[in-house]
């Protein structure tokens, strides 16, 4: 198959070792754009802190819910790759796309219309909350972005080449910390710079996930991204995403409320809680 790494030529550990790193690696970059705007935002002080980390954990849940695609990604492109049946191994990876972009905008558009009434189960200060608000709106916009580069590195996984996703991450991640400073300090943007960029890192990994898909690599013989829903395929996806996704969704609404408690007691509790997620 045209840009398949076959994994068993080759020393097994070896192999295994070189296609798990990088997506060890990718999992980090994930977790240092919230890192890289905590630090720059840490700057203009602890309320600006609290408004980000409220919303980083509902980030976290919507980047748990995108594992439904990326693990299906992963597992249903691989299995039909190692049964050498590319047809299959193309029709799962359009319908993981088309999966990823559905419920990726009905999921930002909850956030966008509801960001108010969501924000206030934190019990914020009015000027935490305001900044949440506004920073919670142009985050969920972008929340495409985030599904279908899951998507594509689930597709990229399956295939073998983990060290493609790596890369192109780390070039959104390099990118969103030299934007950091650009738009928070420079445009005074505040808060809503630190959105800004990661928005802008998040739609310059797609696009490069894109263009190497289409231009680079024609992986799986340039399948086409988007394709009316098949239940055979569609429900095999949530069968094997679905746990994965709710395990993790799980422990981001924990942390939530964990969250609402520590604000309970008063001054900038809530941002703390922020940092079990590195944990």
């Amino acid at each position: 198959m045209q840009g398949i790494k076959n994994l068993t030529h080759g020393p097994i550990n070896r192999q295994l070792f070189n296609l798990a790193m990088p997506i060890m690696a990718t999992s980090f970059i994930q977790m240092a754009y919230s890192l890289t705007d905590m630090a720059w935002v840490g700057r203009i002080g602890s309320e600006a802190v609290a408004a980000i980390g409220s919303v980083s954990l509902l980030a976290w849940m919507s980047g748990s819910i995108s594992l439904l695609n990326k693990v299906g990604s992963e597992v249903s492109v691989g299995q039909s790759i190692g049964a050498q049946n590319q047809d299959d191994a193309r029709q799962f990876a359009s319908h993981n796309i088309t999966l990823a972009l559905i419920i990726s905008l009905c999921l930002g558009s909850l956030l966008f219309i509801f960001a108010r009434p969501i924000i206030s189960i934190y019990e914020l200060e009015a000027p935490i909350s305001a900044a949440a608000v506004k920073y919670l709106r142009i985050i969920s916009t972008g929340l495409p972005f985030v599904f279908l580069s899951a998507a594509f590195t689930g597709i990229y996984n399956a295939a073998g080449r983990s060290k493609v996703p790596f890369y192109i991450s780390s070039a959104g991640l390099v990118l969103n910390m030299l934007l950091d400073p650009l738009l928070i300090f420079g445009l005074k943007l505040g808060t809503n710079g630190a959105a800004y960029a990661t928005w802008i890192s998040e739609a310059t990994v797609l696009l490069i996930f894109i263009y190497q898909l289409r231009v680079r690599d024609v992986l799986l013989g340039r399948f086409p991204f988007f394709t009316a829903l098949k239940k055979k395929y569609a429900h095999r996806i949530f069968k094997l995403g679905f746990p994965v996704a709710a395990l993790n969704t799980l422990f981001a609404f924990v942390n939530m409320f964990l969250c609402r408690t520590a604000s309970e007691q008063g001054g900038h509790i809530a941002d703390d809680v922020h940092y079990r997620r590195t944990d």
